[in-house]
């Protein structure tokens, strides 16, 4: 279930920040940025299963452009925003079914996945720029974290101790800089 998401850079969504509950309804007026949210949210979930750059392409596109991935960043006339940016708080089951057919024990529930990207410009004339992963990061959100951010009213602390599993300290995914280049582990 996803709790929060905070987008900057992604289409028309600059310095966007909304907690989500269990029903949550997403109204305003034409233009403003419901379905690029919505986009937003469907880029996240195309990257679990795909490249990057298809991702990115697999977005709906008003203009029918579909070849170029620098129509996802946000735009003031004609220059484009250098950089967009993702951070996505889940709750995630507690057990699951790994790759092999077997049930997997969750050692945290509630993760924050954090996601920079940049437009990468080719250097051949005439060839589509590419996206190019700045910082990625998967964390276990701790138990203390969890009480302070999960704004759900009808959830009470005790609830959120009880199914809310943290114990892992240990990032999943982080960025390393070496030099001028990027290792995602």
């Amino acid at each position: 279930m996803l709790t929060r998401l905070r987008v900057s850079g992604f289409k028309n969504l600059v310095d966007v920040d909304i907690r989500f509950g269990p029903f949550t309804c997403i109204a305003g007026a034409n233009g403003v940025g419901k379905s690029n949210l919505f986009d937003a949210i469907r880029f996240l979930s195309l990257l679990a299963d795909r490249p990057l750059n298809e991702a990115a392409l697999s977005v709906r596109d008003e203009t029918e452009e579909n070849g170029d991935v620098r129509r996802l960043f946000h735009r003031v006339g004609s220059t484009y925003a250098r950089e967009m940016f993702f951070e996505a708080d889940l709750i995630i089951p507690s057990e699951g079914i790994d790759d092999l057919g077997q049930i997997a024990e969750a050692s945290t529930t509630f993760v924050r996945y954090t996601l920079r990207l940049a437009y990468q410009e080719q250097s051949s004339v005439g060839a589509l720029g590419s996206l190019e992963i700045l910082e990625e990061s998967l964390d276990s959100i701790q138990q203390a974290e969890v009480i302070h951010n999960l704004k759900l009213p009808h959830m009470t602390d005790n609830w959120k101790r009880s199914v809310l599993i943290s114990h892992r300290a240990a990032p999943f995914i982080t960025t390393e800089e070496k030099g001028d280049s990027r290792h995602i582990k």
